[in-house]
């Protein structure tokens, strides 16, 4: 799912066109709340610094990984292939 970034205030002049200032100003402020508690529900009341830098680590690990399985998996093809040409 793709993450779409939007400012408050950008938020309110798209709602404020068809809304009113009152009604957008309201919804802006209930979505800010929505989303507020639905990231502190989803990282752990102890995310710290080194939750984030280990969590980041960990994806750039498996990204390097996979990057070296596929490269690897290339390469054998590769050969695979020329040794059937000769």
């Amino acid at each position: 799912m793709a993450t779409i970034q939007i400012s408050d205030i950008q938020l309110f002049n798209v709602l404020k066109k068809s809304l009113g200032d009152q009604e957008a100003e309201q919804l802006v402020t209930f979505v800010k709340s929505y989303v507020k508690e639905e990231v502190t529900e989803q990282v752990p009341n102890i995310a710290t610094k080194d939750f984030v830098e280990a969590k980041i680590s960990d994806a750039k690990f498996q990204i390097i990984l996979w990057a070296f399985v596929f490269w690897v998996t290339q390469l054998g093809a590769i050969f695979a292939f020329l040794k059937f040409l000769k």
